[in-house]
């Protein structure tokens, strides 16, 4: 399963060229690291809303100001919590469309600030503008992470054990994707304990993120579709795999380790579920499979597709 971002991202990164020696973590993974003193990586992301694409500015449902500044800032902090690594410093860019007032901006920065406040975050600066038509934000966050210790997307192999946190589907519908918790703690324990060596967050459905962890892996999946926790009891299988917004943490972690994992997690609000098993690439090129390894339908493989 290949999204159209994903084929635009094949054909474009090759053409970047060789990266310099301190970029430590190259486009593709859910930040870039850069070597930041002897034994510390600096990590940045950058994520950006957009009015009536991922909330919605009016009718039932609308977000509030404060919910859609609060949420720009939750996606780049769960990248963060992606790597196992420790938000830092922000960089602001917002572009109001036409219904926006300075009443709203002020409301906008006033939910951003309150999140950055309980993570320790600083905003250091940005731009303010106004566009012809649609409402647009872009924010830049720079972390930090022990150069040991930072997680990739690469790094499941055959044997690993696929877990995920927290519930998946409909995280539209229940307002869920506008009042997430980034798993910054549970990411920066799986990283502090050694348990999760491949990771990454689930922001454009959990197949398609799952299919993106095995390439980076070169490694195939066996889902177990029964174990899938999902957000509500009419939250239907589909849209447990593909709805996406869930910002949940996908990981793969040693056979061995699995049972050690499930005894010391430290997250009772937080729901741990082994998910399946990685196996060796298929000479077809799968990916993903239910539990008897029959290839999944494609009606359950679609994802958020940003470029579609």
């Amino acid at each position: 399963m290949r999204s159209a971002e994903d084929l635009f991202l094949d054909a474009l990164l090759p053409q970047l060229g060789v990266m310099p020696d301190d970029v430590v973590i190259p486009p593709g993974d859910d930040c870039a690291a850069l070597r930041w003193g002897p034994d510390r990586l600096l990590l940045l992301t950058v994520d950006q809303v957009i009015g009536d694409r991922h909330f919605r500015r009016s009718g039932p449902g609308a977000a509030t100001p404060e919910q859609a500044g609060r949420k720009l800032l939750a996606r780049n902090l769960s990248d963060i919590a992606a790597m196992g690594g420790k938000p830092l410093f922000a960089l602001l860019a917002v572009a109001l469309g036409p219904p926006e007032d300075i009443s709203w901006l002020e409301r906008f920065h006033n939910g951003l600030l309150e999140l950055a406040r309980a993570w320790h975050v600083a905003l250091i600066g940005g731009d303010l503008a106004r566009a012809p038509q649609d409402m647009v934000s872009s924010l830049t966050l720079l972390g930090e992470a022990p150069a040991n210790r930072v997680l990739h997307r690469t790094g499941a192999r055959p044997g690993d054990q696929f877990f995920a946190t927290g519930e998946f589907g409909q995280s539209y519908p229940t307002g869920h994707h506008l009042t997430f918790t980034p798993r910054l703690r549970e990411g920066a324990w799986l990283a502090e304990q050694r348990l999760a060596h491949a990771m990454m967050d689930v922001s454009d459905g959990l197949a398609l993120d799952a299919a993106r962890l095995c390439r980076a892996g070169n490694v195939a999946l066996r889902l177990d579709l029964n174990a899938i926790p999902v957000r509500t009891p009419q939250t239907t299988l589909a849209q447990a795999l593909g709805d996406g917004e869930d910002y949940e943490l996908i990981f793969a972690v040693l056979p061995g380790e699995a049972a050690r994992l499930k005894a010391e997690w430290p997250f009772p609000e937080t729901r741990l579920t082994r998910l399946g098993e990685f196996q060796p690439p298929t000479a077809t090129g799968l990916r993903l499979a239910d539990a008897a390894g029959n290839p999944l339908p494609e009606r359950l493989l679609k994802g958020f597709d940003h470029l579609a």
